[in-house]
């Protein structure tokens, strides 16, 4: 089976980290689009629609920002995630990253992946700096990010975290008076979408059919 996988930089190292049997093309997608809903929402239509000769089109994207939907691929079904963002995707289920965003309320997540290619906290901080100045920079960070106490690193099983990671993590953690804690990813949802399997937290998608918000809250394979 021919599978087309279209995701975020955020998933890519976990992705192809995960062993397939070599039919599956990948294509993923700046990080920086997660600010432009719209834009990304057109992007990922441009390619499900030069993806038509593929037997199955893969989305590692959660439903961020309801970019997900109405996306339509005309004769070739879809696979998605239910889950909210790739946090949960990379926390394994939707009901593992529930139950652990209300127990931290106050905890910002991290991944490798972010911290190779995401626009972190510490990076707007100093982009506003460059803008507004220092002082008025702060203020913009206190309002985003004040609630924040905690920096959690979500480590992914069988991938290697060099000290370059806690490194950086560290600045972030520093710069805003964050404790550092981890936890163990769990591959098992991804690694369903990358085989193509059907499981809990991944809706099957037939061509002609949009991408609904029912979709999300199902999070049941059809």
């Amino acid at each position: 089976m021919k599978i087309k996988l279209i995701g975020c930089h955020s998933t890519m190292n976990e992705v192809k980290a995960l062993k397939n049997d070599g039919l599956m093309d990948c294509e993923f997608l700046d990080f920086n689009y997660h600010a432009l809903p719209a834009e990304l929402h057109k992007k990922i239509q441009e390619i499900i629609d030069a993806s038509q000769d593929y037997d199955l089109i893969v989305l590692t994207y959660g439903r961020c920002s309801n970019t997900l939907v109405d996306l339509v691929s005309p004769a070739v079904p879809m696979l998605i995630p239910t889950t909210h963002d790739c946090i949960g995707l990379l926390m394994g289920s939707n009901a593992r990253y529930l139950e652990l965003f209300c127990k931290n309320t106050r905890t910002y997540f991290f991944s490798q992946g972010w911290l190779d290619y995401g626009r972190t906290p510490y990076d707007e901080y100093l982009e506003y700096v460059e803008k507004y100045g220092e002082k008025k920079a702060g203020k913009i960070i206190q309002a985003l990010y004040g609630h924040y106490n905690k920096a959690m690193l979500i480590k992914s099983v069988g991938m290697e975290m060099p000290d370059s990671y806690y490194g950086k993590l560290q600045k972030i953690a520093d710069s805003f008076g964050w404790e550092i804690e981890e936890m163990e990813g769990d591959a098992g949802l991804l690694n369903a979408l990358v085989r193509g399997e059907k499981l809990e937290d991944v809706v099957f998608i037939e061509p002609g059919q949009p991408v609904t918000l029912k979709h999300f809250a199902e999070g049941e394979p059809t």
